[in-house]
C-alpha cells in the first residue's frame, strides 16, 4: 500500500475515533452539576463546594463582609438566618488558637453573657478550629478558622448565624461541608 494512502486512512480513523469519543463523553459532562465555586480577589483564589440545598453568591457577599456567602435555597438574599459566610483574612502568625481566643474576648466584652462551645470542624488538608458563640434565646454564631499552613499568608474564617436557636442538622451539615471543601489555590 502506498505510504501516503496509509497516512490518510490512519488520519481518517483517528478523526472518526475522536468524533465517536466526543459523542459519548459530551452527554455525561452535560449531566454533571458544577458545584465548585471559584472565588478570587486581590492576591487570593480559592474554591468552595456548595452544600446540597445551598447556593453560592459572590455578588452580594460584600454586604456580609465576606468573599462568598452561601444561602439556603428559598431564603431571601438579605436573610442572615442559616447564611454561611466565608472570608479570607491576612495572617499575623501561625497561632490560630490565639486568633480565635481574641475573637472570644471581643465577643465577651460586647456580650458579657456569651457562652462558647467547641464544635468539630475538619478539612482534609488544613488545620481547623471551631466554636459556637451563643446566648441561649438570643443568638448562635458558628465560627471556624481554617489555616492553610505556615507557607500561606492567609486564614479562612467561616461563620454561620442561626438567630435564636441552635443550628438544625441540615444547617450544621452545610456549615461543616463548606469548611471541608475549602481549597486555597492562590497564594
Amino acid at each position: 500500500m502506498n505510504p501516503s494512502i496509509a497516512k490518510v486512512l490512519t488520519a481518517s480513523r483517528f478523526c472518526a475515533y475522536l468524533i465517536a469519543l466526543a459523542w459519548v463523553i459530551q452527554p455525561s459532562l452535560a449531566q454533571q452539576k458544577l458545584d465548585q465555586l471559584l472565588v478570587y480577589g486581590e492576591n487570593f483564589m480559592f474554591s468552595v463546594k456548595e452544600p446540597p440545598g445551598w447556593n453560592g453568591d459572590i455578588t452580594n457577599s460584600q454586604k456580609f463582609e465576606s468573599n462568598v456567602v452561601l444561602h439556603e435555597a428559598g431564603q431571601p438574599l438579605d436573610s442572615i438566618s442559616g447564611l454561611i459566610r466565608v472570608r479570607v483574612n491576612k495572617k499575623v502568625d501561625e497561632n490560630t488558637r490565639a486568633d480565635l481566643e481574641e475573637d472570644m474576648r471581643a465577643y465577651r466584652a460586647q456580650y458579657p453573657k456569651v457562652q462558647f462551645k467547641d464544635i468539630t470542624a475538619t478539612n482534609a488538608s488544613y488545620l481547623c478550629l471551631g466554636k459556637v458563640f451563643y446566648i441561649p434565646g438570643k443568638f448562635y454564631e458558628y465560627v471556624a478558622y481554617v489555616n492553610p499552613g505556615s507557607q500561606k499568608p492567609v486564614l479562612f474564617s467561616v461563620s454561620m448565624n442561626t438567630q435564636k436557636s441552635e443550628a438544625s442538622a441540615k444547617e450544621l451539615g452545610a456549615f461543616k461541608s463548606t469548611i471541608y471543601s475549602l481549597t486555597l489555590l492562590k497564594p
